[in-house]
């Protein structure tokens, strides 16, 4: 029941730059295009054309088995209003795994393509070998060439960018510079980085608390993407905008960060806080 209201309601989601409380039905797979490798986005593409002509010319039963239930629950994902993580598609993996596997064995037992589809074969895992040493250790904040042209931020939002993974990088940094507080907005901050000796100190507190100062100020890829941002009120006390909302760390977008951890945690160093 909780999953349909939500859905119902929605989730606040940036993509591509824009912003939207329902989302978009393109959304799914275009978070699929950026966050897959290439050589698996690739071969599931391959694969999917492949056994589309392969059932439509022999009624191959088994996949049909493969086939069919991809499409309903992509379909199922295009008309959901929860465009957060690309974690939601990853059912649809399941199906993607088994007929690129399929696919490859077919090229591997094919008399006129068994060479091609052994390069085929090495190819594409030494690809893949190569994307997994380029991310490690940052697969969460992960996406591949084609988001080469803009922040990661910029293309998608919420734990496709950041799920706190990295504050205890940003907590040895600031403790080796002496400092144990730091003013902060980004996913789970406020529960984990107190555990390694840095108080947290929130960026957006209610209109009416004082926010301490501090040297530094670290924002979540997600928060910098604005779609995060939750809705409180200004210092004036009056409530933002959607549009204020989502552009309340514009300042810190056009400034160049002292340090990123992991492509998800942005470290700026503030000799004087700044009243939001």
């Amino acid at each position: 029941f909780h999953q349909l209201w939500h859905n119902g309601e929605g989730h606040a989601a940036g993509l591509l730059g824009m912003y939207r409380q329902t989302g978009w039905w393109y959304y799914f797979p275009v978070a699929f295009a950026l966050k897959t490798t290439l050589p698996f986005l690739l071969l599931s593409l391959a694969s999917l054309a492949w056994a589309a002509r392969e059932w439509i010319k022999t009624r191959e039963p088994r996949l049909l088995w493969l086939l069919a239930p991809f499409a309903v629950y992509t379909l199922f994902v295009l008309m959901s209003n929860i465009d957060i993580g690309v974690r939601y598609y990853l059912p649809a993996y399941t199906f993607l795994f088994i007929l690129s596997g399929a696919l490859l064995d077919w090229l591997l037992k094919s008399r006129r393509a068994r060479r091609a589809g052994a390069l085929v074969a090495i190819a594409l895992l030494c690809w893949a070998g190569v994307e997994a040493a380029r991310a490690h250790p940052d697969q969460m904040s992960y996406m591949n060439q084609l988001a080469s042209r803009a922040p990661h931020w910029w293309y998608l939002s919420d734990s496709n960018v950041e799920w706190g993974d990295d504050a205890r990088a940003l907590a040895e940094y600031l403790r080796e510079r002496g400092e144990t507080r730091v003013r902060g907005a980004f996913l789970a901050g406020f529960i984990m980085l107190h555990h390694y000796g840095v108080e947290y100190v929130e960026l957006l507190p209610a209109a009416s608390a004082e926010t301490p100062a501090t040297r530094y100020t670290a924002i979540g890829a997600s928060y910098l993407n604005g779609s995060t941002v939750p809705f409180s009120p200004k210092p004036d006390g009056q409530m933002r905008t959607d549009e204020e909302r989502v552009n309340v760390f514009d300042e810190y977008r056009r400034r160049t960060p002292e340090k990123i951890f992991g492509g998800s945690i942005y470290l700026f160093r503030d000799e004087q806080s700044r009243e939001r």
